[in-house]
């Protein structure tokens, strides 16, 4: 426990000075990495610790984005308010979307989600009154208490403090009934309820709960790039998402991490590619989900079992 708390103060004392490396760009990408963290949060208690499937995130991610855009430019409310409409809007219609997943599960739970976000989709290209349809719709910088975050170093320390808020709230939920009811779900469904654990309820739990992490996380994103396009909530999105949490490790914090880096930094590192990113992507991801199960984050776990795998090779090369 000591050692957790130790690694989480030096990685964000590392995280708060990472901006002084640079400006301008670098800020918008840290920005960016911390935005993507949050949703990665969302689908570790999705399918890290709840063991359910969505292929339909962006449309959460959408409708937040959307909720903060509209209640602050059209209804003239602060910043502070529309991030939590975007978080209660977001996870009001996951508890729609879980009832769904009371009844199926596995690959039909994932064509279900994937139908709910081109459902979104369309419906905000179509209702362009409240969401600008094809011309998109602007947003302004936040303004706290009459201060606009002009730049984006200073819109990364809020990102920062939200983020470290909510991964301290997905840690303790882990920790609570509710995740250990939600873990032993993922493990073994029958023996979870033949204990008394209320599927129903757990799944529900979990659903609006992503859903509600994904909708904030839209909304700090619409007010970090100041434009919202229909095209940027797309199929691919929700595929990226879910490549970022494979990759960087579910149902650990460190993992969340990892995976919103990925997706932050290999679109920079691939751009000279062009379509032949989606190559390496698919690359990528089939290599760590054969060599790397528990994505990034088991690294060293993994190194350390080969290390002491060597080490006993010898003798047992020496008594045979």
């Amino acid at each position: 426990m000591r050692n957790t708390f130790l690694a989480a103060f030096v990685f964000i004392v590392c995280a708060a000075l990472v901006p002084f490396l640079g400006q301008g760009y670098l800020w918008f990408l840290l920005c960016s990495a911390a935005v993507y963290f949050i949703v990665a949060l969302s689908l570790n208690i999705l399918i890290g610790i709840a063991g359910q499937i969505s292929i339909g995130h962006a449309a959460f991610w959408a409708l937040g984005a959307y909720s903060s855009a509209v209640v602050v430019t059209k209804l003239g409310l602060p910043f502070l308010a529309g991030i939590p409409v975007a978080g209660i809007v977001a996870g009001l219609v996951g508890l729609l979307v879980a009832l769904p997943a009371l009844r199926i599960q596995g690959h039909y739970l994932a064509i279900a989600t994937l139908a709910f976000a081109l459902f979104v989709q369309q419906v905000l290209h179509e209702w362009e009154s409240l969401t600008g349809g094809r011309a998109g719709i602007f947003v302004p910088r936040p303004q706290i208490l009459g201060f606009e975050i002009s730049d984006d170093r200073q819109y990364f320390y809020l990102l920062l403090a939200i983020c470290v808020g909510l991964a301290w709230i997905t840690w303790n939920l882990a920790r609570s009934r509710t995740g250990r009811a939600l873990m032993a779900l993922r493990m073994s469904p029958t023996a979870a309820q033949c204990c008394g654990v209320d599927r129903r309820t757990s799944i529900v739990i979990a659903f609006g709960l992503s859903a509600a992490l994904t909708g904030v996380s839209g909304g700090l994103y619409a007010h970090l790039v100041g434009y919202l396009s229909v095209s940027s909530f797309s199929l691919g999105t929700s595929l990226s998402f879910l490549t970022m949490v494979v990759i960087g490790g579910t149902s650990r914090i460190a993992g969340a991490v990892l995976g919103a880096l990925f997706l932050t930094l290999a679109p920079e590192i691939l751009r000279g590619l062009g379509d032949g990113q989606m190559v390496i992507y698919g690359v990528i991801l089939i290599l760590v989900v054969m060599f790397l199960p528990s994505g990034l984050v088991g690294v060293p776990a993994q190194l350390g079992r080969l290390l002491r795998r060597s080490k006993k090779l010898p003798s047992s090369e020496v008594s045979s």
